[in-house]
């Protein structure tokens, strides 16, 4: 025959894993039990007199819900600190590409010449490029 117990939190029946240790049902009551127990509660009565009907716990805001112009003025100022700092320490190859970086790079690569760097200059001193409509290498003076 199991032994059933009662939970502190929600009320409902459960078998104890762990005999004289387990006061709750589950880990969620736990939790739950711990973070109710943490804040200010008022017993509020219920408006209709039933034996069923179990009383409301109704919870005050505790301090931390509320928001202060100050606190959201230090917010947006340590924000914008990280953000500077942020800035201030990314070497600039890391950095993400602007829209002019984009637009620079569309038009470079819809040019009709593009560098060769790994071919060296001609003896006339002409760097060489490749022409994108014909398909072919030039050498141009720079």
């Amino acid at each position: 025959m199991t032994k059933t117990e009662i939970c502190k939190y929600c009320g409902g029946d459960y078998v104890p894993k762990r005999r004289g240790a387990q006061k709750f049902c589950s880990n969620s009551c736990r939790s739950l039990n711990w973070k109710n127990n943490q804040q200010i509660k008022e017993l509020k009565v219920p408006d209709v007199n039933t034996i069923d009907e179990k009383p409301v716990l109704v919870q005050k805001p505790s301090f931390h819900e509320k928001m202060s112009l100050a606190g959201i003025a230090n917010a947006a100022a340590g924000a914008a600190v990280t953000e500077i700092a942020k800035d201030f320490v990314t070497p600039y190859a890391n950095k993400p590409a602007t829209k002019k970086d984009i637009e620079d790079l569309k038009a470079f690569l819809k040019s009709r010449y593009l560098p060769i760097y790994n071919l060296g200059k001609d003896v006339y001193d002409r760097i060489p490029y490749y022409d994108v409509k014909t398909c072919n290498i030039i050498y141009l003076k720079s």
